[in-house]
């Protein structure tokens, strides 16, 4: 008799809900209608953008908002700061530094975002000594 562990069965649906990714299709969509993903940064150092409800893309969908940092694998301390910038993707996705910030986390960056309402204001957390600002 052959007997279906609980090991084998959670193993098996693990292999076949990752399927859609590793093949690259999802279900009832082939590859044809997935949108077109290019990277726009490149290393040595590593970026990313947080959090889900700030606005990253300008109004007209040219720059990218990022955070820049040297680190990673460890949790930032107090003294390690990010460089906040944007990416040029209509000028060979060129980076554009435009400060720095000391209050800042993986998950939430450091709340970088487009002003509402706004095609050029950008706001950012930062802070002096002990002090937001």
């Amino acid at each position: 008799m052959n007997r279906i562990t609980r090991r084998r069965a959670c193993k098996t649906l693990a292999t076949l809900t990752a399927f859609p990714f590793v093949s690259g299709r999802s279900a009832g969509q082939g590859a044809s209608g997935l949108p077109p993903v290019r990277t726009i940064t490149r290393g040595p150092r590593h970026h990313w953008f947080g959090y889900y409800d700030k606005l990253e893309f300008d109004p007209m969908n040219r720059f990218v908002l990022a955070n820049e940092v040297e680190l990673e694998h460890r949790t930032p301390t107090a003294d390690d700061t990010i460089r906040v910038g944007m990416v040029d993707t209509s000028d060979g996705d060129r980076w554009i530094e435009l400060g720095k910030s000391r209050a800042w986390g993986w998950q939430q960056g450091c709340m970088l975002q487009w002003r509402p309402g706004s095609a050029s204001e950008v706001v950012w957390n930062d802070r002096e000594g002990d002090r937001h600002v």
